[in-house]
């Protein structure tokens, strides 16, 4: 038995999946104040896992959800994806995951839903006007791009998103406190945010 409780957010849900033997289970009650998409959407997200550079794990036999039936299979499934990909591009570690890394993420995920896409790299920056990109990524090895994609009917209502993908870089200028070093990979999670 687990309750979530009056005040209790679906999403405590998303530890289930660890901690319950591999079986089928299913939801009795669904609280009010959720419903079926946000209880398998955490279902989903807990059997999230970073596993790029982890070889030969045996695949374990999982708790496996039955899909409650006010939940819109393929929207959570989506949502669940997209999650995962900005999870998974946080969590690369920052050798693994620089400027052209990122925009190679970006170039697949256009690829596959038919996107237009650009990349405007480097010194080309300050040429079309994107100086301060090109200032904060001078300093690196590596560099800096602003990638943009066009994805849909342009008759119809357009909607920006942006995200900050400034991918750490332990060379170049150190203006941080080493400290906070600890977590400045994941300057680039607006950018991860937004391609999920």
């Amino acid at each position: 038995m687990f309750g979530l409780g009056a005040d209790e957010d679906a999403f405590a849900c998303a530890a289930l999946p660890s901690l319950l033997p591999a079986g089928l289970y299913r939801f009795a009650l669904v609280p009010q104040s959720t419903n079926g998409n946000r209880l398998a959407l955490a279902w989903a997200l807990g059997h999230y896992s970073f596993s790029r550079f982890k070889s030969g794990d045996a695949v374990k036999p999982r708790a496996v959800l039955a899909w409650p039936a006010d939940a819109d299979r393929g929207q959570v499934l989506r949502m669940a994806r997209g999650m995962m990909l900005a999870r998974d591009l946080v969590n690369t570690p920052a050798n693994a995951m620089g400027p052209q890394e990122l925009a190679g993420a970006a170039a697949s995920l256009a690829h596959e839903h038919g996107a237009l896409f650009n990349v405007i790299e480097g010194r080309a920056l300050v040429e079309n006007n994107f100086p301060m990109i090109w200032a904060v990524g001078a300093g690196s090895s590596r560099a800096p791009r602003l990638v943009e994609f066009t994805w849909g009917d342009r008759s119809k209502p357009q909607v920006t998103l942006v995200g900050k993908g400034v991918c750490f870089d332990s060379g170049g200028l150190d203006i941080k406190s080493s400290s906070a070093m600890l977590t400045m990979k994941k300057d680039m999670g607006g950018a991860a945010a937004v391609l999920g």
